[in-house]
């Protein structure tokens, strides 16, 4: 019997790998592209869940619907299932009266009345051309406002994704999303029929490009670019806020090597801008003689609220310029609040009724987010669109209902990508180690601590600076002869001396407690005049303390006789002469006859110490602005 020679160990190694190896190639190939769809898709498990929960909440406060088909389905067969996916503690209110009043009714009414996509007309056509498409889909029904706004916030979800994976990595643009999706407060402004969700996909669709763009430019990245830019613009035309800054920043912040391909790019990106949004500007212009109507329309609400008059028409320059030169000081600082401040406090509280505290650990790392991104060129970009996009908000918070939870809901997707890249930076220098992370030269090492020691001191230099500015602003409204308050609040330490309890909001007011024998409130009076001040304060214990003693400037000014009614808070005129002010800073001594324990001044004063001892409950003080002998 014949045997075959046998091959050499070498020869069959080779033989196996000419076979295996096409099959390797195959697998390796189709694995790259399944790794990386991956979190696509758990990120549109995300979106779906986020669509169950906002079906929840859309049945649970405007009922079930009985036809078409699909819709009577989702609301009658699968929504009383969605329960078991969310917390028991999550309530939403029945509306009794859906759509009535307000911008969700109208935007009904210019749907239905829609002629065209770009026509003229006082709101920007995208929300109203989706609202249009959601009466196509469920026969004509109102709640077409809110599959809408559903759709909105859905977007957004996703778009979280995309702007955390852009920035970051894939698993914090997940955790983006899914924050996004579980919010509270996003979740029952999804079904409530107004813009501001489809605003906020806009935006973060636009960050996103703008993100990509920066990193690789190309002119498909550029198209997006401006298709995502026009779309912000024609959902809320204040959207040229961010784009315009964020296409100036692109080519400022930009290496050398890079500029040539990124201003050729973002000119792509103007041209294709120019030719969606253009044509909205142009029939406004034709038909109203301002391209820019949807926003100047909406100072007649603004000035309104103001008490300023509003027949006439304004452009939103000329409103704003007019503020400034009016009140710079109190401009600068609502602006600042408005941006920086106001958007921020806000948010978070949605996140409690899943787990306790996640709100507050979520905010305090999306703090250290947007502090850390400004050592990334793509984090730079990112807070220039963030804090462009609010802008047109910045001035008008405190105004009308300008403070509405929903006029800055498109910076949440920016807080949370900025949380998730903090846990991101955190994690890769604990895996990496100390050492690593910031390298092992001593020239690094000190680098990094000034980096770090540069950044305190700035943060520590503007919290100070935010922290003083309301004395400047009520010394302003002084000297314009305005009546102004000060008193308890959020910025309020520098008016107040020693002997005072922190500021606490009581009801409907703010207060601060009097906590030793003379407690201090400091005021900015401008001049040396005359002055009325109104006092609101109560007596801790109405039953033992019977006066107050108010020293101004160390000149005795009256002993108060307290007064109390338990439905509303004392009041109590004073007069200064001009003999007690000083211009500057003049100091308001409160002195009761008597001093409590907090135990025994009731439920109220339980937030204090048993045994702290407490005076007089104080709202504000409130200064008349004329002179007396002209009022």
């Amino acid at each position: 019997m014949a045997f075959r020679r046998s091959l050499p160990a070498a020869a069959v190694k080779r033989r196996v790998q000419a076979r295996v190896q096409p099959w390797v190639r195959l697998i390796t190939v189709r694995r790259i592209p399944l790794a990386r769809a991956v979190p696509l898709v758990l990120a549109l498990l995300i979106t779906a869940y986020a669509g169950l929960l906002r079906l929840d909440a859309y049945v649970a406060k405007y009922g079930a619907l009985d036809h078409p088909g699909v819709a009577r389905v989702l609301t009658r067969t699968v929504a009383p299932a969605v329960p078991f996916m969310r917390p028991t503690s999550v309530n939403y209110l029945r509306e009794s009266r859906p759509y009535a009043g307000g911008d969700p009714h109208n935007y009904l009414r210019f749907a239905r009345e829609m002629q065209s996509f770009y026509q003229p007309h006082v709101r920007e056509p995208v929300f109203l051309a989706l609202t249009r498409g959601g009466l196509w889909l469920l026969d004509n029904q109102d709640a077409a406002v809110s599959l809408a706004s559903v759709f909105g916030s859905l977007l957004a979800v996703f778009a979280a994704y995309l702007l955390g994976a852009a920035i970051a990595s894939p698993a914090a643009g997940l955790a983006a999303a899914l924050a996004m999706a579980i919010e509270y407060d996003n979740i029952t402004w999804a079904v409530d029929g107004w813009r501001d969700d489809t605003f906020t996909a806009a935006v973060a669709l636009a960050a996103w490009a703008f993100i990509r763009f920066r990193q690789h430019p190309s002119f498909g990245r550029a198209a997006v670019l401006g298709v995502t830019t026009a779309a912000a613009c024609l959902t809320r035309i204040t959207a040229l806020s961010f784009v315009v800054p964020a296409l100036l920043w692109l080519l400022l912040d930009s290496p050398r090597a890079e500029r040539r391909a990124r201003a050729t790019g973002a000119v792509a990106a103007v041209v294709v801008l120019a030719a969606l949004f253009g044509p909205y500007l142009a029939s406004c212009a034709l038909a109203t003689g301002d391209p820019f109507y949807a926003i100047n329309y909406h100072t007649v609400y603004y000035r309104y609220g103001e008490g300023l008059p509003s027949s006439e028409p304004m452009s939103a320059g000329s409103y704003l310029l007019s503020k400034v030169a009016s009140m710079p000081i109190g401009t600068v600082d609502t602006g600042i609040t408005g941006v920086f401040v106001w958007p921020f406090i806000t948010k978070w509280v949605g996140f409690g009724v899943w787990l306790g505290g996640l709100g507050t650990l979520l905010a305090w790392l999306a703090c250290a987010g947007l502090v850390l991104l400004l050592f990334a060129p793509d984090g730079r970009l990112l807070l220039v669109v963030l804090f462009g996009s609010l802008l047109p908000y910045a001035f008008t918070w405190n105004i009308a209902g300008g403070d509405a939870w929903r006029f800055t809901m498109h910076a949440y997707p920016f807080f949370l990508v900025a949380a998730s890249y903090a846990i991101g930076l955190a994690c890769k220098a604990a895996a990496r180690g100390w050492r690593r992370q910031v390298g092992s030269e001593p020239a690094r090492l000190r680098a990094a601590l000034r980096t770090g020691a540069v950044t305190v001191l700035i943060g520590a230099a503007a919290v100070a600076a935010y922290a003083v500015l309301p004395w400047f602003v009520i010394r302003e409204a002084m000297i314009k002869g305005q009546d102004v308050s000060v008193g308890a609040g959020s910025r309020d330490a520098v008016f107040f001396g020693g002997a005072w309890s922190p500021a606490l909001k009581d009801g409907n007011i703010s207060a601060r407690v009097s906590t030793g024998d003379r407690a201090v409130v400091r005021l900015p009076l401008p001049a040396r005049r005359d002055y009325d001040l109104v006092l609101r304060l109560d007596p801790a214990a109405p039953g033992v303390q019977q006066t107050l003693l108010v020293r101004f400037n160390r000149h005795r000014v009256a002993a108060l006789p307290f007064s109390w009614d338990p439905q509303r808070i004392g009041s109590y005129r004073l007069h200064v002469t001009e003999q007690m002010v000083r211009a500057g800073i003049n100091e308001l001594t409160l002195a009761p006859d008597a001093l409590v324990p907090a135990a025994s001044a009731g439920g109220r004063y339980g937030w204090l110490r048993p045994a702290a001892r407490v005076g007089v409950r104080f709202s504000y003080v409130r200064v008349l602005g004329r002179p007396p002998e002209i009022r």
